[in-house]
């Protein structure tokens, strides 16, 4: 026994000592904010990788509320590619930017809905290349989901032993977008499978008290996703019906893998894409706007002179504004000569996509004890609620509480489901009426709802 203690000890020595040149700090003020920040903002870079080569930067929120007790919740930003900083500015973060720009540096201001008030929050620049994040070797620069989910694991066992006053905190992983293809398998991997086993065992070293995950308009089956749009265009009327049955029948519902010789499916498919060549896929009721440098030297100038400075997508040039100014980079510690340029989506990454289906994952952690929400939003055509819907109801889950309304403020704001997974574990499907993607950042007030309430154990 005295053997087996000791072995213990020893490895817990091994686990702690490469870490002890912790980098992360405290950051007070931020240029374009005026005064001391509210709220405990800590940035700083973890090393991952076989030579622990790429460093990752991170952005963590202290919970506004009870911090060492409240659930911690790291978000991932899709793309791939894009910056921590997109989700801290626009989507659930502690602030936003103020859009009455003047052509200098762009104004920040406190998010009411963020999601701090309730949540520890952390955001990664992920993967390498990605906002602050930067390798030491022009190979690490090489990327893949399937890297973008052992780098995450190996920076939360880093980041859990650097912050052990967070160890017994509820942990939760979730993302929007594109990360719902890492968001499963990350999660699985956390809470390790055991095969033949009756079910799952979180790791103990360190300890990560993995509760549960949380996904936004996740790409779960991106050939799904890609077929659904056609189905939702059908829903919306922005395409007729005989053109909708005339490709379901030509193309035989395949709209990703169409055989060239087949000229009537091709015809068809032509015919859709003219129709919504310019629909705004994000929110199907926005203006499709150009995000180009020449509006970007537009923007620049006060915005008063500029009133189609109304386009959500603008915001997006605030943000690159802003991170570039060398004052925040200061403020931020971000580490000098790492690059030449920041960009909220850095769209020139060497990246490498293997998981084009990720239902496996989310189907084997319906046997975990594990809580799950996803929520879609109903104008969203990127990646419609169609298909998720038709996902979930794959994991042949029961339901708990079917089909109805929620509320906020007197009014429907969407609806939602609820399946039973394992004994008081459950699945929570939302739908945001009115939002686009990702729901948070088109209705900012109804989603906090959701949040609030789901991880406060209530009813949404």
């Amino acid at each position: 026994m005295g053997w087996r203690c000791s072995c213990v000890a020893l490895v817990a020595v091994v686990l702690v000592l490469p870490f002890l040149a912790y980098s992360g700090s405290v950051i007070k003020n931020l240029p374009g904010y005026d005064g001391d920040l509210p709220f405990k903002l800590e940035t700083g870079y973890i090393g991952v990788g076989e030579e622990e080569e790429v460093h990752l930067f991170y952005y963590f929120v202290e919970s506004q509320r009870n911090p060492f007790i409240d659930p911690i919740l790291l978000w991932f930003v899709g793309g791939p590619g894009c910056s921590g900083l997109s989700a801290f500015f626009f989507e659930n973060g502690p602030l936003t930017m103020d859009r009455n720009y003047t052509g200098d540096l762009p104004n920040l201001k406190l998010n009411p809905y963020s999601w701090n008030h309730m949540l520890n929050m952390i955001y990664i620049d992920i993967p390498v290349g990605t906002g602050f994040s930067y390798s030491d070797t022009q190979e690490g620069y090489y990327s893949s989901d399937i890297l973008w989910v052992e780098h995450t694991y190996t920076f939360l066992q880093k980041w859990f032993i650097d912050h052990p006053k967070f160890s017994s905190n509820p942990f939760y992983i979730g993302g929007g977008s594109y990360a719902g293809l890492t968001t499963g398998p990350l999660v699985q991997k956390v809470y390790e499978v055991l095969p033949r086993s009756e079910g799952y065992i979180a790791r103990s070293a360190p300890r990560i008290n993995i509760k549960g995950y949380v996904i936004a308009s996740p790409a779960v089956d991106t050939v799904q996703l890609v077929n659904t749009r056609v189905l939702y265009a059908y829903h919306m009327s922005l395409i007729p019906k005989e053109l909708y049955q005339s490709m379901k029948e030509n193309c035989n519902g395949d709209y990703v893998n169409i055989d060239p010789e087949n000229t009537k499916c091709v015809s068809d498919y032509e015919a859709y894409s003219e129709l919504v060549r310019y629909i705004n896929l994000q929110q199907i009721l926005e203006p499709l706007c150009p995000t180009t440098p020449g509006v970007n030297q537009v923007i620049r100038q006060p915005v008063q002179d500029h009133p189609e400075f109304f386009c959500r997508s603008y915001d997006h040039i605030l943000i690159d504004i802003w991170a570039n100014d060398e004052k925040v980079w200061k403020a931020l510690q971000v580490k000098e000569g790492i690059k030449e340029e920041f960009l909220r989506c850095n769209k020139t990454l060497a990246y490498t996509t293997t998981l084009s289906n990720v239902v496996e994952s989310y189907r084997n952690l319906t046997k975990a004890n594990l809580q799950a929400l996803v929520y879609c939003s109903d104008l969203d055509m990127s990646v419609p609620q169609l298909g998720t819907q038709h996902w979930i109801k794959s994991l042949n889950m029961s339901i708990s509480d079917k089909w109805r309304a929620w509320f906020v403020e007197g009014q429907v704001a969407g609806f939602t489901e609820v399946y039973k997974m394992k004994e008081d574990h459950y699945f929570t499907y939302v739908a945001v009426k009115g939002a686009g993607h990702v729901a948070q950042t088109f209705k900012p007030k109804e989603v906090y709802h959701v949040i609030k309430s789901w991880f406060s154990f209530s009813l949404i």
